[in-house]
């Protein structure tokens, strides 16, 4: 069996990928491991608006479940912070739907999908990998995108990076017939209920959400039902499902002789969030292009498909950057001092500014609300004062203000 392109894994990386390659003419076929695309749903599930635009991903009520409008985020000792917006600013979607939406469009455009087809190797030829050998099948292809997920376990296998930092824990489940502001997300953090991340509760209507979080350290599923009995007391929920979530940032190499890293494989996942398919499906575009040029061009040699790597940190990595160094920063602060910034804030009457940093921000391109945060003079005093002025002065550094 032989194809063009090889896209290994179907999950929104993978799909668009295939998509933007179907749609040059590209003989592309998708192995997916599953034996339906978008299970298990390994995501919070909260896409923003402007991030569908950009992955050309127009909301419809096949995957929105919900609109989200703002949220409230709960120091360790439960100081709330409310920010609400007066426009829509992301879904809250089935990622299963979304999932299936996706391949479905990849497929209208003449991509083909195997399910149930989980690859074990890559074929390789004078040093360069010229396919994929699954199960029950090998398939020979010029080039090969690699969008397995968070293990990277095949990239290793190849001597190419494997994402091997920040990769922590991740469990959600649904819960319904309980009390949850419409329209309003719920961040909770401590390192009593997630350390090292936090945990969130999305609305997916009126009395129904979507609750998990991610942890570095404990029990990730035992951590979940600590949280949500603080949070409703006893609720039946829908059987946990786990998953890596990954804010370490990008590995350091995603290309070789035949083949190009994507999504989840090559860490692109927001270190702020671990949200993965806003950015993920951006340098999938970005792979697809490349892969299709160097197909054209005859020649899927490393040194041609460098210019994927080139072409997605010229797009992306000053966010991918900036981001990784606030997750960093924030992975420092303690929780007396997360506390004491909670109240300082709540103090100093400054809700209003973080409002109109969030109206004016983007949740997916952060690097300009992170500066602008940094450098409005009623933020940098409550900094200074609940984190300390040397911290301030580090974070501020890092981001050379």
């Amino acid at each position: 069996m032989r194809a063009e392109a090889v896209v290994v894994g179907g999950g929104p990386a993978g799909l668009i990928a295939a998509w933007e390659l179907a749609l040059d003419g590209v003989d592309v076929k998708v192995l997916e491991e599953h034996n339906a695309i978008g299970e298990p749903n390994h995501c919070a599930g909260i896409l923003s608006v402007e991030g569908l635009k950009r992955i050309k991903a127009p909301p419809s009520t096949e995957f929105v479940q919900h609109e989200v409008k703002g949220g409230t985020a709960y120091s360790p000792d439960g100081t709330p912070i409310r920010i609400a917006g007066a426009r829509g600013r992301a879904y809250v979607v089935d990622r299963a739907a979304f999932d299936r939406y996706l391949a479905w469009q990849a497929e209208d455009a003449g991509a083909e999908i195997t399910l149930g087809c989980k690859v074990y190797s890559f074929l390789m030829s004078d040093g360069q990998v010229a396919g994929v050998e699954a199960r029950d099948r090998m398939v020979e292809a010029d080039v090969v995108l690699d969008c397995e997920g968070a293990t990277g376990a095949l990239a290793a296998s190849i001597g190419l990076p494997r994402p091997d930092k920040g990769v922590i824990s991740g469990v959600n489940v649904e819960i319904s017939g309980m009390d949850v502001e419409p329209g309003m997300v719920e961040v909770w953090l401590g390192n009593d209920v997630a350390p090292g991340f936090f945990a969130w509760v999305a609305p997916t209507g009126e009395a129904s959400a979507r609750c998990g979080l991610a942890c570095e350290a404990g029990d990730s599923k035992m951590l979940l039902t600590s949280f949500l009995r603080r949070r409703f007391g006893d609720v039946e929920h829908t059987e946990p499902v786990r998953w890596l979530v990954m804010k370490g940032g990008p590995v350091s190499k995603t290309y070789g002789d035949g083949i190009l890293l994507v999504g989840d494989a090559a860490g692109q996942t927001k270190p702020t969030t671990g949200g993965g398919v806003i950015m993920g499906g951006l340098c999938a575009m970005e792979a697809a292009k490349i892969a299709s040029e160097a197909l054209e061009a005859g020649d899927c040699s490393a040194g041609f498909l460098s210019r994927y790597e080139s072409a997605w940190r010229g797009k992306l990595g000053r966010e991918f950057t900036t981001m990784l160094a606030l997750r960093r920063f924030a992975d420092g602060v303690s929780d007396a001092r997360m506390n004491r910034l909670f109240g300082s804030l709540k103090g100093s009457g400054l809700e209003g500014t973080l409002e109109r940093l969030v109206e004016e921000g983007d949740m997916d391109m952060q690097s300009g609300v992170i500066k602008a945060a940094l450098t409005d003079p009623g933020m940098i005093r409550v900094l200074a004062g609940s984190l300390g002025r040397m911290a301030l002065g580090e974070l501020r550094g890092v981001f050379n203000l």
